[in-house]
């Protein structure tokens, strides 16, 4: 029985807010709401919440990271709780445009669900286009980025160009920064489009499943051999950025499906012998075509997460021999776990960046909360869309931060109230997807107890923090992050 005698008389108010879990047989591992931690051993922990804890190296490590109260405590965490969450301050920074849905790959799991390439009724048009632009540029948002996705967007090249061109002047005029990505599987690149996008500082990215026979496996390709012209791309492309002198690496990802999860030391010796210096570990998700093809594909989350930390003891096993590769769902948990600021990543944040932090449009000018609602729309679910372009990008960008989806997906992502995610010692980490909610159990509401998504997060979570009581393990992850040099750099994949 709990005596309330006791509790009253504990001497708790120096003791800032936090929340714990028992990590291991005599280790408490407590966190507060600006993502600070530190691990208690049972009688600390004990001497903590009774308010014995009053000198000592972990008093000190305690108060400098806002576990136990001083004169500042209120300033200090007001301040830092608004550095972590400054993205809520603006509008989407993330704009994906599908310039079209024509696709000349079959890839086992598209999450896309592409069309074929004799569909030219689903390339978006200049019209479309231009309307999609000017909407962009009424966000609130100083930052932007856009985002060319699905189906193979070199498709549909003038509307690429159209859009960059056309984006440019406005960004002079309006005095916002754009930075332009574009997700390309490399198969219709050429030496004359490499240029142009070099020339406007156009990130390139593409889909890298591994080696040779994993690669080619997943992403079916009629027309040749897949594997062989990705690498060889990659290879051009990096060789390319090298003589501009740029620190640059085209991004490549990562699709895990079974065929992936012994072949784990395949897949990173691929990424490392083509010089490249981050993997993405992306489990698969229940969209697209990946839907019905999940029993040959599909693996239980406790599959995953054996593939997810067999792999990361490989990586920390190179990067001990001087090999440098990073993981970047990892590197994302760093950031908000050893820095100060947030990387903004949009699917681990409060709310998620459904809506707030990223939009996409549909070649057609049907405005989403996401990509995935794009997908899901393509499977003929269009319950959530946003809106569609109008003739003024002021009235489209009115109605689509105003429409009912953006209030829901806003409700259904914010952490704060919601049953277990609020009280877990991971809430200042973590996000939940009103999407991946939906279309595993329909209801946009997460159930804690039944949630794949959160399963797979905390037990990345677990990994994490088990090595950073490593201090070896430690210094290569601040490392990743830059920290070896007092200096941070941005984790933010897709945001």
């Amino acid at each position: 029985m709990m005596n309330l005698e006791k509790i009253k008389a504990l001497r708790n108010d120096t003791i800032g807010f936090f929340r714990f879990k028992k990590f291991d047989a005599d280790t408490y591992l407590i966190t507060n709401d600006i993502a600070k931690y530190s691990f208690l051993t049972g009688k600390e922990f004990s001497d903590f919440i009774a308010g014995k804890l009053v000198s000592g190296e972990k008093y000190e490590e305690l108060k400098s990271r806002k576990f136990i109260k001083d004169a500042n405590y209120e300033q200090d965490m007001t301040v830092g709780f608004a550095k972590k969450n400054q993205f809520l301050a603006y509008g989407p920074v993330l704009h994906i445009i599908v310039t079209t849905l024509r696709c000349n790959h079959k890839c086992q799991y598209c999450h896309a669900a592409v069309a074929p390439m004799t569909a030219k009724d689903m390339d978006m048009t200049e019209e479309t286009a231009k309307k999609v632009v000017d909407t962009i540029f009424y966000t609130s948002s100083p930052d932007l980025t856009i985002e060319f996705q699905w189906g193979e967007s070199l498709v549909n090249w003038d509307i690429v160009k159209y859009v960059v061109e056309y984006a440019e002047t406005k960004m002079v005029h309006l005095a916002k920064n754009v930075t332009f990505a574009l997700v390309t599987n490399l198969s219709l690149m050429d030496e004359e489009k490499l240029q142009y996008l070099l020339d406007h500082n156009i990130q390139i990215s593409t889909s890298l499943d591994g080696d040779e026979e994993t690669h080619n496996f997943n992403r079916t390709f009629k027309d040749g051999n897949s594997f062989e012209k990705v690498t060889y791309w990659i290879r051009r492309i990096n060789a390319e950025y090298e003589k501009r002198g740029l620190k640059n690496k085209i991004g490549a990802l990562l699709t895990v499906t079974k065929k992936t999860l012994p072949r784990y030391k395949e897949v990173i010796d691929t990424y490392v012998n083509l010089g490249l210096d981050s993997i993405f570990l992306r489990p698969l998700n229940p969209y697209g075509f990946a839907a019905a093809d999940l029993e040959k594909l599909g693996y239980a989350p406790e599959e995953f997460i054996e593939f997810y930390k067999s792999s990361m003891d490989y990586i920390l096993e190179l990067n001990k021999k001087w090999v440098t590769i990073r993981e970047n769902l990892s590197a994302i948990y760093l950031s908000k776990i050893l820095t100060d600021k947030d990387p903004n990543y949009l699917d681990e944040r409060s709310p998620c960046g459904a809506c707030i932090g990223q939009v996409a449009y549909n070649y057609d000018g049907k405005i989403y909360s996401c990509d995935e609602w794009r997908m899901l729309a393509r499977m003929g679910d269009d319950n959530f869309l946003m809106t569609e372009v109008k003739d003024s990008g002021e009235a489209t960008y009115k109605e689509m931060i105003e429409s009912e989806t953006t209030k829901v997906m806003v409700q259904a992502s914010t952490l704060d109230g919601l049953p277990g995610y609020n009280d877990s010692v991971y809430k200042s980490y973590i996000g939940v997807c009103p999407i991946h909610s939906y279309k595993t159990s329909w209801n946009l509401i997460p159930n804690y107890s039944k949630d794949h998504k959160k399963f797979l997060d905390y037990a990345v979570l677990d990994y994490i923090f088990s090595r950073l009581r490593n201090n070896n393990d430690k210094s290569i992850f601040e490392k990743w992050l830059g920290m070896e040099n007092n200096t941070v750099t941005s984790q933010c994949e897709g945001a």
